[in-house]
């Protein structure tokens, strides 16, 4: 706020323009809303750029005027030292008309012949370490003049590229974009960037030949400077070789990220050359990535709205564009504003252009039909959005062997491959050999298990994996899409992955795991058992296209996709049914598959965290409620049926955990298996958290009545016996529980009101098991009340160190006290208030059998004639 403004006054601050909106279908004309925000950002950008450059040129050109002046110096000096001294000659024929004039003192005659010194005086040669020293230092020397001249030049060529910045918005865009690609072509930048290096080279071979000078003058002076040298040029290839070693590494020179930036361009994926102009396309790439206002970023993808095959889609693709523009497409669904409204209709637009300007890259016709279109547009769109994950893990790795190189050029195959297989294009698939989507499913397993079972969890965060994991979730679909595939095959890929994970993470005891991430596409993994579980769709109205089910399946599969890379849920709220159901069919169907209880308990934690993660509601769609209870009633069913009987009270207690509107129902196959799971926990692979959910299921469940069903399967079991048994445990829950078990048995013969019922007969057959009874129906309410006196004597004297949920043995109890029209005592009245109406007193008893779950969740259940009159 402007300190001078007059008291009182309202303070303004700057607010950006609301944004405009071209034509339909003029988003990429010459006078596009694009073209100018390129140029603008262009502008900014450039001169920033360049800007740097100069400055750093200057200083460049300072330094080297400097550095030569003092090299000028020594040199001077030292390349003496490589041709005869003239004061050496004069000594030696001073020498000479010294000997003559002695002889002459003498009275000798002096001979003809010159006389000469005692040696004979060598021919001049410089020394070795005169030699190495100034071919250093005239070499350091020639260096820095160098550079001085690369940098007049280079600040050429950037007034070069500053030039022409005028005319229509869509002229400058084109021209600069040509600019910008050449620059990058010839790496203006890297020679730019490598005259500081050349600097430093100069250095370090002045410090050499001083080192060197120094050494044949006088050791004492030379070892100061040879340490501080050696110190100096020691630090300097430290700070090189580490950042190659630590991406993060703070230290760094000019030639180290030269080197990282060749790595990383010689790894990446690289494709043919497209014979179209890409200027569009790489000017749009160039937006995405350089431009920090958001705007600037939104119009550049809003702009794709007006695209056709002359855009390449591989530049768009390395910043994964389409997942943006679908992000934003999905998160502005639920704007009102006019301004929101014109941007997702341009993002609506920017989607379905996909499957045309993918023709570039699959020589491929598309839209050949209109009810599949939806469909190309989900699977190319998907397809595009692993493509940006596949330059980014290309992008981040140093080097990949030839290998898992093949395989992630397949996977970029996937979805075109899908497509030909189903006859939607028109043209030969050419690259069809290379998919092979039978054989890549195994290939990219086995290159996983590595990350997820013995790399650790940093690894299974890498790009790599999680483009290999988005590529397994998106085969899978494709394969069950375009044909049946045996599903077990399928389950026991996602299984393998899963055991690993979790083997690794240490989650034995089914404790969370940190990486989500790792776990969101577990469950994208099972997307295509939407597709072949024959599970009702998501309308009961028909569907609008023979591909509805897959393209709702390829849609939660995109939206799945938004949550790994962005976070973003907003899409997948509208597709939680689709996303949950592969791992509550698995959870529902553990025989088939072969799952064991560590399977179904890592699969549970897996639905119960990306659920929690993604914000997403936990409640089941009543009709899949059903299907899953149907599922679960028809495996008990199965001869070995009671082999799984953990992984069905897991199955069991999400379902209980997930009923619409809090409703659960309880079959008689169910209610037997889980008494039966409770009397024989020692026998079979419970563990205390099984314990918890079989009680937690019959707390929340009706209490029997005697029906046929039930009395048929309570008499193919011993179960009688079993609790009997129970009931002389040293365990004080197991005590309480078979007491109220048997109980509800007698209970159930003595208050039913047709004696003839022929299921009544039966139940009094399997209840003269009951050793106390001595094989006499006649004592069923003596033994009855000897049941109830016991529970409440165990109950009054275990109330405070009782495992099982007191809740459901204070039911027991209260229609104990409800049958003898008695109150209940504080501490029952307590114990039951978190327990619903419906499930309390003689009036929670339910036929099993015939309490259907019905379309209404809020009609969930009604008792029959028996049951109302029973409870008058």
């Amino acid at each position: 706020m402007n300190a001078t403004a007059p008291q009182g006054a309202v303070p303004c601050y700057p607010v950006e323009a609301p944004q405009e909106f071209d034509e339909e279908g003029k988003e990429l004309g010459p006078d596009a809303q694009v073209w100018k925000t390129y140029v603008r950002e262009a502008d900014q950008v450039d001169e920033e750029m360049v800007d740097g450059w100069n400055k750093s040129m200057d200083v460049i050109l300072i330094f080297a005027a400097l550095f030569s002046a003092i090299s000028t110096a020594f040199v001077i000096e030292s390349y003496k030292s490589l041709k005869p001294n003239p004061p050496d000659a004069s000594s030696q024929a001073l020498l000479i008309i010294s000997q003559t004039l002695m002889l002459i003192a003498n009275g000798s005659q002096p001979s003809s012949n010159p006389p000469t010194p005692d040696a004979e005086t060598p021919v001049f040669q410089a020394s070795a370490k005169d030699i190495c020293v100034n071919v250093l230092w005239f070499l350091s020397l020639s260096l820095s003049v160098a550079v001085s001249l690369i940098s007049m030049l280079a600040k050429e060529w950037c007034l070069e590229f500053m030039s022409g910045r005028t005319g229509p918005p869509g002229s400058q865009a084109r021209r600069r974009q040509r600019r910008w690609d050449g620059l990058v072509k010839w790496r203006m930048k890297e020679v730019i960037v490598m005259l500081p290096s050349l600097i430093h080279v100069s250095l370090l071979l002045f410090a050499i030949g001083l080192c060197v000078f120094l050494w044949d003058v006088h050791y004492g002076v030379a070892i100061p400077v040879v340490v501080i040298t050696t110190i100096s040029a020691g630090a300097y290839f430290a700070c090189t070789i580490v950042p190659l070693l630590y991406d993060f590494c703070p230290y760094g020179t000019v030639l180290s990220r030269v080197i990282k930036q060749f790595t990383s361009s010689v790894s990446r994926f690289t494709q043919d050359d497209p014979v179209q102009d890409d200027v569009i396309g790489n000017a749009l790439h160039w937006m995405v990535t350089n431009c920090e206002t958001p705007r600037s970023v939104d119009i550049a993808l809003q702009s794709l709205a007006a695209a056709d095959e002359e855009v390449s889609p591989t530049k768009l693709e390395e910043v994964n564009a389409w997942a943006m523009i679908k992000q934003r497409f999905e998160s502005g669904a639920l704007e009102q504003s006019e301004q929101s409204r014109n941007a997702s209709r341009l993002y609506k637009r920017a989607l379905e252009a996909v499957p045309a300007i993918r023709i570039r890259v699959n020589p491929l016709v598309y839209q050949s039909q209109g009810e599949t279109r939806k469909l190309e547009q989900l699977v190319l769109g998907v397809q595009s959005t692993i493509n940006g994950l596949i330059h980014e893990a290309l992008a981040n790795t140093r080097s990949l062997d030839p290998r898992t190189t093949s395989i992630l050029k397949r996977c970029n195959l996937i979805g075109p491959h899908y497509m030909y297989k189903l006859n939607l294009l028109e043209r030969e698939f050419e690259e069809e050999p290379q998919a092979y989507p039978t054989a890549l499913v195994e290939e990219i397993v086995n290159l996983l298990e590595p990350y997820l079972t013995t790399i650790g969890e940093a690894d299974e965060d890498s790009a790599l994996c999680r483009v290999l994991l988005a590529s397994f979730a998106f085969i899978l679909c494709c394969n069950v899409a375009r044909e049946p595939t045996e599903h077990s095959v399928c389950v026991g890929y996602v299984m393998r992955l899963v055991r690993g994970h979790w083997l690794c993470a240490g989650n034995t005891s089914y404790s969370c795991s940190s990486n989500r991430t790792t776990l969101y596409y577990f469950v994208l993994a099972t997307l295509w058992l939407s597709l072949s579980s024959g599970y009702p769709g998501k309308s009961n109205s028909p569907p609008a296209t023979p591909y509805a089910s897959i393209e709702e399946t390829f849609e939660t599969l995109w939206a799945g996709l938004m949550m790994t890379i962005y976070s973003d849920s907003s899409a997948l709220k509208s597709h939680t049914t689709c996303f949950s159901h592969g791992m509550l069919y698995l959870l529902a169907n553990p025989n088939p598959y072969n799952l064991t209880n560590y399977d179904s308990g890592a699969i549970l934690v897996i639905r119960a965290l990306t659920i929690v993660g993604a914000g997403l509601p936990a409640e089941i769609e009543i009709k899949y409620y059903s299907q899953y209870i149907s599922d679960i009633s028809r495996n008990l069913a199965d001869v070995n049926g009671f082999k799984y009987a953990p992984q069905f009270l897991t199955a069991l207690y999400t379902l209980w955990d997930s009923a619409p509107d809090e409703h659960h129902r309880l079959t008689s196959e169910m209610y037997i298996l889980v008494v039966k799971c409770l009397c024989l926990a020692d026998d079979i692979d419970m563990n205390s958290e099984d314990w918890r959910r079989a009680y937690q299921i019959l707390l929340d469940s009706s209490f029997p009545r005697c029906s046929p069903q039930l009395i048929q399967y309570l008499s193919s079991t011993n179960l009688t016996t079993q609790l009997s048994n129970l009931t002389n445990s040293n365990d004080a829950n197991k005590r309480m529980f078979a007491t109220a078990q048997l109980w509800l048995w007698l209970n159930m013969s003595l208050s039913e009101l047709d004696r003839t019922n022929p299921a009544l007969n039966a139940l009094e057959e399997a209840l003269l098991q009951y050793p106390d009874l001595e094989n006499k129906l006649e004592k069923q309410e003596e033994v009855a009340e000897k049941l109830e006196t016991k529970l409440r004597v165990l109950f009054n004297e275990h109330k405070d160190e009782i495992d099982v949920p007191q809740a459901y043995i204070c039911r027991v109890i209260g229609i104990m006290f409800q049958q003898r029209s008695t109150p209940l005592p504080a501490i029952i009245s307590d114990c039951l208030e978190d327990v619903s109406e419906d499930l309390r007193g003689v009036g929670s008893f339910r036929n099993l059998d015939t309490n259907q779950v019905v379309g209404s969740p809020g009609i969930l259940s009604a008792p029959d004639e028996q049951d109302i009159s029973s409870t008058n």
